[in-house]
């Protein structure tokens, strides 16, 4: 069995550097990997120890021992699904709901080698790659900050929407439908931040933020709040973004209509350290199997949807994961 080990780069266009976790039970930073819904078959995961510079794992530094499956989820399954959220949101049982699929790829694509390719990638995306015996081997590199915080100084982001990018702008501008469903993102996030008792709260002007060739709305927070963050961010995961409104209702169809398990794909990680913590939501993520990939992609569901193009943008998605993997 394998000993557990991560890599990490941070967003920003400046952060070059690769940072590891040295294993120590009385390390005083913790890198988390939460899935969408923890169960006896995918526990949160928790490494403790002592962050520090590292460098980009070599190839083959990584052994895969997770065997292929090749369940996919195909298009008319998809489809069936989107078109029961539908009906949920029609009958006012849902507002909305995020519907996700998979796709198993053969490939002999490297773990090590695709987290190199997408640091280079996606510079603004919270890039990581981790080998724990409770997972297996992940890569993934998120555009969505889950919660930061520093010194009671709190920082989440609203995002929602996808549009096909041309120049870093969407194509076509914004739908009534996209900002309903990114709105409903911001509504929830501020409630949740109000509840924990935030203060000096700002929220910034909606903007269009860039991800490879697709384009998302985001609104930021930015407030201060005292307490523990890791409730907070519990309180926030799982978004609308991820799971949908209202969320119970929004969890309980995702159970009933997602074939195969999204396991820690929408969840979130990320690292505690003592100057601050901060946790993303696991997306653009892929599980490693022996001889291939598993890749995972979701869209948000709202009255005004249309079926066939919810597939495609989890084909752009899935796509946009695809062109990073080395």
């Amino acid at each position: 069995m394998s000993e557990p080990r991560v890599w990490w780069r941070p967003p920003g266009s400046g952060s070059d550097e690769i940072y590891t976790m040295e294993m120590s039970d009385s390390g005083t930073s913790c890198f988390r990997f939460t899935p969408f819904k923890t169960s006896d078959i995918y526990p949160s995961i928790e490494m403790r120890g002592h962050v520090v510079i590292g460098e980009l794992p070599i190839p083959g530094t990584l052994e895969v021992t997770t065997p292929f499956d090749s369940s996919s989820t195909d298009k008319s399954e998809h489809i069936l699904s989107v078109n029961e959220a539908l009906r949920e949101i029609s009958n006012n049982k849902l507002d909305k709901v995020v519907v996700a699929r998979v796709l198993a790829l053969e490939t002999s694509a490297s773990p090590e080698a695709t987290f190199a390719l997408k640091c280079k990638a996606h510079p603004d995306a919270f890039v990581y790659l981790i080998d724990h015996p409770s997972c297996g081997v992940w890569c993934g590199a998120s555009p969505e900050l889950l919660i930061a915080a520093s010194d009671n100084r709190v920082e989440t982001v609203s995002l929602a929407g996808t549009r096909f990018a041309v120049n870093g702008n969407a194509i076509e501008p914004w739908s009534d439908k996209e900002r309903d469903e990114q709105n409903q993102v911001t509504e929830f996030i501020k409630s949740v931040l109000e509840n924990h008792g935030a203060n000096e709260m700002s929220i910034e002007p909606r903007s269009d933020r860039r991800y490879g060739n697709l384009v998302h709305l985001e609104t930021r927070f930015r407030c201060s709040i005292k307490g523990n963050i890791l409730n907070l961010a519990s309180d926030l995961h799982p978004t609308p973004a991820v799971g949908g409104r209202p969320l119970k209702a929004a969890c309980d169809f995702i159970k009933s209509n997602e074939r195969i398990d999204r396991a820690y794909y929408s969840g979130y990680l990320g690292v505690e350290t003592a100057s601050g913590s901060a946790y993303y939501v696991n997306l653009r993520a892929a599980m490693w199997m022996i001889g291939g990939v598993r890749l995972f992609a979701g869209g948000g569901i709202v009255d005004g949807s249309v079926a066939e193009d919810e597939w495609m943008e989890t084909e752009a998605k899935i796509e946009a994961i695809k062109t990073s993997l080395a």
